[in-house]
């Protein structure tokens, strides 16, 4: 009765992230043995004391009972489906993602990016990549690149890749065509004059100037004025309540470098007048993205409709943030800059570039970005459920490993053995072979200090009476005790944990027939990836 019960807490627990249910176990084990009706308040008793020892458990150490008792869990994959779109037909659909080029791409870009692709997928239809690089201020050559490397890591691929810098003469052709017709003029207060007016809804003195005046001006922003000294405003109402309405700025002058064209340009277009226009030269017909961006869309259709161009379909979604993490540009390089983190892919941050360097796998990070679907309500998630999926995709390809972060010298009195065999992965073959120099047996210190004077088994080698001069008890590994990893003759190396903490680890030798950059487990602590390997050995701690 205690090893069925014990079994099925186990494999409760394990398929409900690490916490098991007494009535649901007591259902299999009744199921499974009918006779125990007899004995059910025995049962009920027995299971609540199990349950209880189980759920103190970390995952990993009821994923590790589990495989020594040799049950194979296949956990069910749900299959998550998008809802359809709308206004969309097979074959027809253009969808894009134009990111800005001034940062590295997070967990947000990734959401936007894969669920634009994936819809254009869904209806046989095209995904276009845009690079929103209308700001010299912001854009730096070596985010472009990132964003192009991260995609591709998530497996989306474009039918083409656009840059609004490649449109500079048609946006000024278009700024041209509004002057022309009145409705667009060039505006010399300065920046803190108009965001007073507009706050006001009052028209400041340049509204009503003559198209002439207007074309002279506009001119004069090619290479007279200076930067600040004048604007190109659409001509709105200053009355409207949406106060993006209120005739905004279209076409501005920046001074600085470009990374693609240099200091060819000097005027260039807003992110509104920019995307509005891009999105109906590019024929897109559908557009996924942040909620943030719904106020703007009024304004996007008035300019659309202005040109006498289609609008796309637009849905929007609400944010996805994983709690405590930052995303914003502007804080992660005052960070950066500060000492505060070490990089771009520093492990506290959900870039994708942290992200792949932790040992996320691209399979995990779609499966998470779709499982919050597209509503318009904000999610704000917990860690623990993206490692959850990734664990899934991480578990079957990982090799296992033995290694101490806090080690413990201890030494056993009463066997006499060299070495043991174990097996790299519980579903593979192959096993490596560990050299045991009964002398020194390094075992963690809380595990030392938890257990000192307990019965426990050293995992495939021997059970022990735990003390600094081990008893040996039996080679026979005991399921109902302790059973806590352990190295002998080691090799030195570093991990990298999740919050950016760096530790000495004593790992096993055979730690060195891996590759760089492949997922590994370390035994009771966690999954990890490995990033060195050949002068120094380091790990990137994944989660556990």
């Amino acid at each position: 009765m205690k090893e069925t019960i014990f079994k099925h807490a186990l494999i409760n627990a394990y398929l409900h992230n690490g916490k098991a249910d007494v009535n649901a176990i007591i259902k299999k084990v009744i199921a499974e043995n009918p006779s125990l009706r007899k004995r059910i308040k025995e049962v009920i008793d027995l299971t609540k004391k199990i349950v209880k020892e189980v759920n103190k458990l970390s995952l990993e150490e009821q994923k590790m009972k589990i495989e020594e008792l040799g049950i194979k869990i296949e956990k069910k994959v749900e299959e998550r489906k998008l809802p359809e779109l709308p206004n969309a037909i097979k074959g027809k659909v253009v969808t894009a993602f134009p990111p800005e080029p001034s940062k590295y791409p997070h967990l947000g870009h990734a959401k936007a990016a894969l669920l634009n692709y994936e819809y254009a997928k869904m209806y046989n239809g095209k995904f276009i990549l845009r690079f929103e690089d209308s700001n010299p201020k912001k854009v730096e050559k070596i985010y472009y690149k990132a964003f192009e490397d991260g995609l591709r890591w998530l497996g989306i691929k474009w039918y083409k890749k656009d840059y609004i810098s490649d449109f500079l003469p048609e946006m000024y052709s278009a700024a041209e065509f509004l002057i022309k017709k009145g409705l667009a003029y060039v505006c010399l207060c300065k920046k803190k004059e108009i965001k007073e007016l507009r706050a006001l809804m009052k028209e400041c003195e340049h509204r009503n100037q003559s198209v002439s005046e207007n074309l002279l001006l506009w001119k004069k922003m090619f290479k007279e004025f200076k930067e600040g000294k004048a604007n190109l405003r659409l001509k709105i109402d200053m009355k409207h309540k949406n106060a993006l309405m209120r005739d905004p700025v279209i076409m501005r002058i920046v001074d600085e470098k470009h990374p693609r064209t240099g200091k060819k340009y000097r005027v260039w277009p807003t992110y509104d007048f920019g995307v509005s226009l891009m999105d109906a030269w590019e024929k897109i017909t559908h557009r996924l993205r942040s909620k943030e961006f719904e106020i703007r869309k009024e304004l996007h259709e008035y300019i659309q409709k202005i040109f006498g161009l289609k609008s796309p379909t637009i849905i929007e979604f609400g944010r996805l943030n994983l709690k405590g993490v930052p995303t914003s540009g502007r804080t992660i390089r005052k960070l950066i800059k500060e000492g505060k983190l070490k990089g771009w892919d520093d492990p506290r941050l959900t870039t994708l570039i942290a992200l792949k360097k932790r040992g996320f796998v691209p399979q995990a990070i779609k499966e998470f970005i779709l499982s919050t679907g597209i509503s318009k309500a904000d999610a704000i998630l917990e860690w623990e459920k993206l490692e959850a999926i990734n664990r899934k995709y991480l578990d079957p390809i990982s090799n296992r490993y033995f290694a101490v972060l806090n080690p413990v010298k201890i030494s056993i009195d009463g066997l006499s053995i060299k070495s043991i065999t174990s097996k790299v992965h519980p579903e593979k073959r192959n096993k490596r072979r560990i050299s045991v120099d009964l002398k020194n047996i390094y075992i963690e210190k809380e595990d030392y200090k938890k257990y000192k004077g307990r019965k426990v088994s050293l995992i495939d080698l021997c059970t022990v009476l735990l003390r600094k001069r081990a008893k040996f008890l039996t080679r026979e590994i005991k399921y109902d005790l302790p059973k806590i990893q352990w190295v002998s003759k080691y090799v030195k190396g570093k991990i990298i944990m999740s919050d950016g903490k760096e530790k000495e680890i004593l790992i096993e030798p055979s730690i060195k027939k891996e590759k760089e950059g492949n997922p590994i487990q370390l035994v009771r602590i966690g999954f990890c990836k490995v990033h060195k390997l050949k002068r120094e050995i380091i790990l990137y701690f994944t989660h556990k």
